[in-house]
């Protein structure tokens, strides 16, 4: 439940692992706390390994084994430790050490993943075992009031779970129903609507909550936040509460999978009262916070096949709504 802003290093490797990470400050990257924990991997790694004096002059073997494949590893995560390690060499390069960059040309990775959109009734299901937690193994009184909002405040408004959690009282607006979502995703800042009957839930909400002084709208214990990884392994404990059944892979649908069901049931909301689709994806790129239109276009797929398998259209009925992307 405790804020995470900064991962524990080593002793070993601390000073430079905290001097990369404000090196990726320094350039406008948010570096977060996961980001911290693959460096640190990657650190532990080279300092069991490392054959080279001084340690971090990393050498071609040493960064090709570590950049090579697992087993049954995913290509996103193969990409990733081949982006930290290369990123890394050309941090310590810059700093006069000489460590052997690993090329440019990383693992590609297919943009075939499709997130799972919750049906209308599974967002009903989870949302009523949510209601019903009790106080946590502290007894922190927030508890019942805290996970019900955060899921609410994702799905009825499609953030992603750390703009939730960062948000301050002082950027939510209840009076005229507006989030003041601060440096989000690419640094984008952006205000964001809420329905009428989520902002009466959430003044409700804010009534019964003991604050303290934690400038946090979802407050934590001493005046913290909580982090993701609580939010996301509580939604987990939900899903299951809620008989979610796990996908194809045994896995449950990811607690970020509502911030994509609620673009696909906004779309399908504007579709049914004449919008045209196109029309409606300037509004939900704006909305969502993304970079550009592009990001927005494959929720039109999503939401085509959302009408086919969900709301029973045809093909053919699908076809006349949603042009071809």
């Amino acid at each position: 439940m405790k804020r995470y802003d900064t991962f524990k290093f080593r002793e070993t490797y601390r000073d430079i692992a905290m001097e990369y990470v404000d090196y990726k400050h320094s350039l406008g990257f948010k570096y977060s706390y996961a980001e911290q924990s693959k460096v640190n991997s990657m650190l532990d790694f080279i300092y069991a390994n490392s054959k080279s004096n001084p340690i971090l002059a990393l050498q071609s073997e040493l960064v090709n084994t570590y950049a090579s494949k697992k087993d049954n590893e995913s290509a996103r995560s193969l990409h990733a430790r081949q982006s930290h390690i290369r990123q890394f060499a050309i941090f310590l390069n810059l700093r006069g050490v000489p460590a052997y960059v690993y090329p440019k040309k990383l693992v590609k990775i297919t943009e075939d993943f499709v997130p799972y959109i919750f049906t209308k009734d599974e967002i009903s299901r989870i949302l009523r075992v949510a209601d019903a937690i009790g106080p946590n193994k502290n007894k922190f009184v927030n508890t019942p009031h805290i996970y019900p909002a955060v899921i609410r405040v994702l799905y009825g408004c499609g953030l992603r779970v750390s703009e939730a959690l960062t948000l301050k009282c002082e950027h939510v607006d209840l009076d005229n129903g507006i989030l003041v979502i601060m440096n989000g995703k690419n640094n984008v800042s952006r205000l964001v609507p809420v329905s009428e009957s989520l902002r009466q839930y959430l003044f409700m909400y804010d009534s019964k909550v003991e604050r303290s002084r934690n400038p946090y709208f979802f407050p934590a214990l001493h005046n913290e936040r909580y982090s993701p990884t609580t939010i996301l392994n509580q939604f987990k404990k939900l899903e299951k509460k809620a008989n979610i059944s796990p996908l194809s892979t045994g896995k449950y649908p990811r607690i970020h999978d509502l911030r994509h069901t609620f673009s696909v049931h906004a779309l399908e909301q504007m579709i049914c009262r004449g919008i045209d689709p196109y029309c409606s994806l300037p509004i939900l790129s704006t909305y969502l916070g993304h970079k550009g239109i592009e990001s927005t276009e494959k929720y039109l797929r999503l939401t085509k096949q959302y009408f086919i398998d969900i709301l029973r259209f045809s093909h053919q009925d699908a076809e006349k709504i949603f042009p071809e992307v």
